[in-house]
């Protein structure tokens, strides 16, 4: 007489083949709850970004899209107050990392670190090049990415700039400027430093498109590092910078002047005159004398001592 195993015993019979399949499974239930997570993510930060847009497009009208005005900064109390509060978290806690990442860290480990963020940066370069009509330059930076991301060992050596195939830059603040929409108010972000409406906004969705998804990596530390990796290096890049500020007068006005005119020009790239309006232009001119009393006063002292030379040549 021949005994059939049941159902229940013919599954005993298999545990490592039924673990693995649960396994596989949940593997693939966790690599897809992460991917829908990711897009969620981003569906969530364009509708935001779409609101903010619609609020300054329908306010538009009171903000300034001309790229000579004078600089609208009516929150200066408060823009101080944060930029105050910035530059003491930057020289007790970020300078003294980027120095001391800048003094242990081999040049080009550091350039191979600065690549690996540039080459993200890269995407949203290309969104924004294609958003502002300039397929040419977006073609560029596709194949930049491409090739860097292979070739270049995901970015770390940019073969791309070797290969005539140079970096740009480009944000969705400035893509705002180019479609028309208004500077609005210059504001200074805790922690993340000058802007102004129209850039603040453009962070949301450059903010989605080099955001690190989640896929890739679900380990917190990872992506905690990775962000505080970015930070520091880009620190390290600007430590010169600290030192114009610090022999400034007035660094809040320099630092807030040089980063509007700068994404003026990044934004309408020498199709318009850039300016800070007459009170900066009289300052120019102001600096420009003073520099040609200086050169005279230098010449009569030249003078002087020509002066003196003959008649001390002369006497012998």
């Amino acid at each position: 007489m021949t005994i059939l195993p049941d159902k229940a015993d013919s599954q005993l019979s298999k545990p490592s083949a039924t673990l693995s399949t649960t396994i596989s499974d949940l593997q693939r239930y966790k690599l897809w709850t992460a991917k829908i997570g990711y897009w969620k993510i981003i569906m969530t930060r364009i509708l935001l970004l779409l609101s903010l847009v619609i609020s300054i497009v329908s306010t538009s009208g009171c903000a300034t899209n001309s790229s000579t005005s004078p600089v609208y900064d009516p929150y200066e109390s408060t823009n101080r107050k944060i930029y105050a509060f910035n530059t003491e978290l930057d020289r007790g806690l970020l300078e003294p990392a980027a120095r001391t990442y800048r003094f242990f860290v081999a040049d080009p480990i550091e350039d191979g670190v600065s690549n690996v963020f540039n080459n993200i940066d890269d995407v949203t370069v290309f969104v924004n090049a294609v958003l502002q009509g300039k397929f040419k330059q977006a073609a560029s930076d596709a194949g930049r990415f491409l090739v860097n991301s292979t070739i270049g060992i995901a970015g770390i050596f940019d073969i791309g700039t070797r290969i005539g195939l140079p970096k740009h830059n480009d944000s969705f603040g400035q893509t705002l400027g180019v479609w028309g929409v208004g500077e609005g108010p210059f504001i200074m972000l805790p922690f993340l430093g000058p802007a102004n409406g129209r850039a603040a906004v453009g962070r949301v969705v450059d903010g989605a498109t080099s955001y690190l998804p989640p896929y890739l990596t679900d380990e917190p530390r990872v992506l905690n590092t990775t962000r505080g990796i970015g930070i520091i290096d880009t620190r390290a890049r600007f430590l010169s910078a600290g030192r114009l500020l610090d022999d400034a007068l007035d660094p809040y006005l320099l630092l807030r002047d040089i980063w509007v005119k700068s994404h003026r020009e990044a934004t309408f790239e020498g199709k318009r005159e850039v300016s800070l309006g007459e009170d900066f232009d009289e300052f120019e001119d102001f600096d420009d004398e003073d520099d040609e009393l200086d050169d005279e006063e230098l010449d009569d002292e030249d003078e002087d001592e020509e002066s003196t030379t003959d008649s001390s040549s002369t006497s012998e």
